[in-house]
């Protein structure tokens, strides 16, 4: 089963430290976010990836410095293959979040 999930999940759920530390993975909750709901069919597993992100990044909620480019792209990378409703909210907000300007 394990060897069916996709690196960037797989690495989320066996990686902690490394994916905390930005090494190999996410550095916040919002990247956490992007990294694991990529490719995300149903609502079900789209909320126990939420999930894992809120328990690996409970504090990493906010972004100091924009990521570059703009949230449109960043929708369209992460959520091309998305059919989960619930996952392409999160990965809008997540994009808003990480590549909006103030």
């Amino acid at each position: 089963m394990l060897s069916r999930i996709r690196p960037p999940l797989s690495l989320l759920l066996l990686s902690p430290a490394l994916a905390a530390a930005g090494l190999t993975g996410p550095s916040n909750y919002w990247e956490c976010i992007l990294y694991g709901m990529e490719d995300v069919k149903n609502d079900q597993v789209a909320r126990e990836i939420m999930k894992i992100c809120l328990a690996d990044f409970p504090d990493d909620l906010s972004v100091e410095e924009p990521l570059e480019g703009t949230p449109t792209e960043c929708i369209l990378k992460y959520g091309e293959d998305v059919s989960s409703a619930f996952a392409a909210q999160q990965i809008q907000t997540a994009c808003n979040v990480l590549y909006s300007r103030p």
